[in-house]
């Protein structure tokens, strides 16, 4: 245990630390540069991005309030801050720990924010005063985890001394500890509050019932399983590991439903959206990739960030989703737009696309306009290592009129070279309908209606 402890802390050094901003706030007083990356709904670009900067070290852990004003981040220092995500500002310093601090949770009333700690402790804060109102002490080794019951009586705690402790959140008093076969690496309340999942350094994920206190044994993963989360129905159960997958679970049965495959490292954070349709995905390989949990399609690929990213949060509403990263920055990408012109039309005036369209020679009966373009560029200049997926907009005389690179990978080959797709500018005709164009590396073409067209 020790030496697998050592290289954990002996890897981590400190940083200057940077909060950066996402479409939340627009401060003229902050430097500004522009976002490339689309939304995975409508495929627009992102607002600009502005940059708090502050010297106190790694931010390794954030949280946010139910309400989404606040957010709270933890770093490698053992420092906790206390963010205003309307204005940006700095609310609080809290001087929380001796060591890094790996893990945070906030009650769901928004009074309490609490710590979990390299220096074996759990600490719980007034948020709004920064008082410090219990120091938990129950676990011998580091804390790597620690989550908060969705009817707010419970704090679950897990740690490398392979023990899950129950706390009672409104007194501090230990009431159970549970024992586990190995490090505890992740843990997750589903939203009854009747079940705790526990995820381990072996692969295992631990399901454990707080009605009858019994378990079972979920074995798929090949290396640790460093997050959790249940979907907000709690009919899923999503894995992140250390064998670079995503993993969703039917977890009553046990049926692996989807293994999502499009990370290069280690899976380091999963999250829900509020509504359950999106699945966001923080890995070691630099990326936040968004998925239907639904079907297991990859929805959106995010590389904006330049070190692992290794806590994700999204606001209530959805709209707003944070990243934590070894970058030394906080990112908050917004998950809707309204500016684009895109979509100044109502759906009256646009008429339905056909139902599926997927073979070139259907697609060039269409509209041999798009297909002649995306050929033409195709066979002589467009080398590419990632699909790159486009919203294209058609007039009724099957003319370009709109397209937006939905993925990361379309908006850097549009960045580099001249756009592979000529809009027709000056039509005045309406929409006649939107496709969805993908052009992947081993040369195949794919045109679909674009989700809401069919």
């Amino acid at each position: 245990m020790f030496f697998k402890q050592i290289n954990w802390k002996i890897s981590t050094v400190l940083w200057v630390t940077t909060v950066m901003i996402i479409g939340v706030y627009l401060n003229p007083k902050l430097s500004a540069s522009k976002s490339t990356l689309s939304d995975p709904k409508s495929g627009l670009y992102l607002p600009s991005i502005q940059t708090l900067r502050d010297d106190s070290g790694w931010i390794y852990a954030i949280a946010m309030t139910p309400d989404g004003k606040t957010l709270v981040s933890g770093d490698y220092g053992g420092l906790i801050k206390i963010w205003d995500t309307k204005t940006g500002k700095l609310q609080k310093t809290l001087n929380a720990h001796v060591d890094a601090i790996e893990s945070l949770a906030i009650s769901p009333d928004s009074n309490l924010v609490i710590s979990a700690s390299w220096d074996n402790e759990i600490k719980l804060w007034n948020l709004k005063t920064g008082e410090l109102i219990h120091t938990l002490k129950g676990h011998t080794d580091d804390i790597k985890t620690i989550a908060i019951s969705p009817d707010g009586k419970l704090l679950a705690s897990g740690s490398t001394d392979k023990t899950i402790c129950l706390w009672n959140l409104s007194n501090g008093k230990l009431i159970k500890t549970l024992e586990n076969h190995d490090w505890v690496k992740s843990i997750a309340f589903s939203p009854d509050s009747h079940t705790l999942a526990a995820g381990s350094e072996n692969g295992n994920i631990t399901i454990w019932s707080l009605i009858d206190e019994g378990n079972y044994i979920l074995m798929q993963h090949s290396g640790a399983v460093q997050s959790l989360a249940f979907s907000p129905d709690g009919k899923m159960l999503a894995s992140g590991s250390a064998d670079h997958t995503v993993k969703l679970w039917q977890f009553k049965t046990g049926k692996v439903l989807h293994t999502l495959n499009h990370h290069s490292a280690a899976v380091l954070s999963v999250v829900f959206n509020p509504k359950g349709d999106i699945l966001a995905s923080g890995s070691y390989d630099k990326t936040i990739n968004l998925w239907n949990p639904n079907t297991g399609e990859l929805l959106n690929n995010l590389s904006e960030h330049k070190n692992p990213v290794w806590s994700l949060a999204f606001n209530p509403k959805g709209t707003v989703l944070a990243s934590g990263s070894g970058d030394e920055t906080i990112k908050f990408w917004s998950m809707k737009t309204t500016e684009n012109p895109i979509y100044a039309a109502s759906q009256a005036q646009i008429k339905k696309a056909p139902v599926m369209i997927t073979k070139p020679e259907l697609i060039k009966h269409l509209n041999q306009q798009l297909y002649a373009i995306i050929d033409q560029r195709w066979q002589t200049n467009l080398m590419i290592k990632d699909s790159l997926i486009y919203q294209v907009t058609l007039n009724e005389q099957g003319k370009i009129i709109e397209y937006q690179p939905f993925n990361s990978a379309a908006v850097r080959e549009m960045q580099k070279t001249a756009p592979i797709f000529q809009p027709d500018t000056k039509s005045q005709s309406q929409y006649e309908a939107q496709f969805r164009v993908v052009l992947s590396p081993s040369g195949t073409l794919e045109v679909s209606p674009w989700d809401g067209w069919k």
